[in-house]
């Protein structure tokens, strides 16, 4: 309950998934740093992961999942009332991806932003979403992660380039009369800032914690 109203149930209406298609393999990934077949697996388990080409941004990633999402709902992207975008990648610093989302699916009635919380976007802008609707204000909110990691791995790193690759999620919440989103514990901790980072600022003060 929040100033006296009563908080409305949500639910995720519909999900899908975009990754493009080219393949980066552990054997590719081997010729390009060093590293093994056998070293990743055992590590990771990971096998490939898709990466975008030249010219594919976040956006369009994003708008694919996107539209999917929409029309497994049922719904059309006129419906749509409020977007958010968890990114780590955008395609630029403004405006925000969900802007140029909004813009390449046809979601002229709605309005969102990007929320950067690197591994963290999709699940914080959930429950960012999650509390939009609840309170009434909306009705149907559009939530994606999308990330073109690969162009900003490091990939003469094993520790990192063999972890990440590209895609898009997208969920539609809508209100609901039974529990469907019970609730979310969301944490951060900056202090340990500088363990995964990409340097670089367009201020003058750099992240506390943050390499030089």
């Amino acid at each position: 309950m929040v100033n006296g109203n009563v908080l409305r149930k949500t639910r995720i209406s519909s999900l899908a998934t975009y990754v493009p298609p080219t393949i980066l393999d552990n054997h590719q990934l081997s010729k390009m740093v060093d590293t093994t077949d056998e070293w990743i697996l055992q590590r990771t388990g990971i096998k490939t992961r898709h990466v975008v080409g030249k010219g594919v941004a976040t956006s369009d990633m994003a708008k694919e999942a996107a539209l999917k999402a929409i029309a497994k709902a049922g719904l059309t992207p006129g419906d749509i009332d409020f977007l958010v975008v968890g990114t780590t990648t955008p395609d630029m610093m403004f405006p925000s991806t969900a802007a140029l989302v909004q813009h390449k699916i046809g979601a002229t009635a709605c309005w969102g932003f990007d929320l950067a919380a690197a591994c963290s976007g999709f699940t914080f802008s959930l429950g960012v979403a999650s509390q939009l609707v609840s309170t009434g204000k909306h009705q149907r909110a559009l939530v994606i992660g999308a990330d073109a990691m690969s162009t900003i791995i490091d990939y003469t790193d094993r520790t990192t380039c063999v972890l990440f690759g590209d895609g898009a999620g997208a969920v539609v919440l809508v209100p609901s009369a039974t529990p469907g989103i019970v609730g979310a514990h969301l944490h951060a901790d900056g202090r340990h800032a500088d363990v995964l980072c990409v340097p670089g600022t367009l201020s003058e003060g750099a992240v506390a914690g943050s390499p030089s």
